[in-house]
């Protein structure tokens, strides 16, 4: 049961144009994990990590009037496909179809990780209906080839006559597993101790920023107008491996924070809320990366670093669904 803080923080967060959703575990995923029926409809999204498909239906089934007051935009949950076939774009998609089948609920999101297999298994999937949340977004330059692949995806979807309205597509950013491995990278470099403390904790903010800005620039592009014209809504960011910090720290239009129950009652602790802090603040961005590579943090190979240990992980602690 959440605290009438984090409710309250809820409120002002949905207030700003995010959107809340709940990180659970298989033991502590949705359903059981909230009490009242105001808690549930704070929420937007859930994301599940191994979850199978009948705790899946539940949780769906929970947030299914938040889905239906958004007429789809909201009210999500997020399976991952098995990371074990994570470069074979022609597997992922046959994983998808099959978790879109097992679930048997509209609002099922599948997660696939964003590999170059994984986003050519997004293009193929939006372009039969198949909602996706893109994962594992550690760097600006994927995130351009997750929209591109988003908008090759949807332009054959209209082509195919398909309703555009209900394909929800998200990426999912781990800004907490960013600021992590740049803050050991920091550790590393003791020459210049002041620049260094200062760059702490500053990566996953700068590369959301950096990625928000993408985003809207992208959104002013001609295909865009043609896919909004039928229907389309935009594609969202969500920000993953969030901390109590990172919540008061990613405000802006269309985004999503994925979080604990936990983070969210020390988030609302904290109580520092200071309104939309990603709209046109690129170029604080900018300095912050800048600053990091002059430190000797190689943003580059730190995003490949992160996908390769995050796909490492996954497939160690995957558990077959039945």
């Amino acid at each position: 049961m959440m605290s009438e803080p984090a409710i309250t923080l809820l409120k002002q967060l949905a207030a700003e144009g995010v959107s809340p959703w709940l990180a659970g575990s298989d033991t502590q995923f949705l359903p059981g994990t909230l009490y009242r029926p105001a808690e549930t409809a704070l929420l937007h999204g859930a994301v599940a990590s191994n979850a199978d498909p009948e705790t899946v239906r539940r949780a769906c089934d929970t947030l299914w009037e938040t889905y239906l007051r958004s007429e789809g935009r909201h009210g999500r949950v997020s399976v991952p496909v098995d990371p074990r076939i994570a470069h074979d774009a022609e597997a992922i998609l046959a994983d998808a179809r099959s978790i879109q089948t097992e679930v048997g609920r509209p609002n099922v999101l599948v997660r696939i990780a964003a590999t170059p297999a994984g986003l050519a298994a997004m293009e193929n999937c939006l372009a039969l209906g198949i909602a996706v949340d893109t994962d594992l977004v550690f760097s600006a330059e994927r995130y351009e080839e997750v929209l591109t692949s988003y908008l090759a995806g949807m332009e054959r979807a209209l082509a195919a006559g398909r309703a555009l309205g209900p394909l929800v597509a998200v990426a999912s950013v781990p800004v907490g597993l960013l600021d992590a491995e740049v803050n050991d990278r920091l550790a590393d470099r003791p020459g210049r101790p002041a620049l260094a403390a200062r760059a702490r904790d500053t990566a996953g903010v700068a590369l959301a920023r950096t990625i928000y800005r993408i985003r809207e620039e992208r959104l002013g592009g001609n295909w865009w107008r043609v896919l909004r014209a039928a229907g389309a809504v935009p594609p969202g960011l969500l920000w993953t491996a969030v901390t109590p910090r990172h919540i008061s720290g990613l405000v802006g239009s269309n985004t999503g924070q994925v979080a604990t129950l936990e983070a969210l009652e020390s988030a609302a602790a904290l109580s520092d809320l200071r309104g939309d802090t990603l709209l046109n603040a690129h170029e604080d961005a900018h300095r912050d990366l800048d600053l990091l590579e002059s430190l000797g943090v190689r943003m580059a190979d730190v995003a490949a670093f992160l996908e390769a240990a995050e796909l490492g992980r996954l497939r160690e602690s995957w558990i077959l669904r039945p």
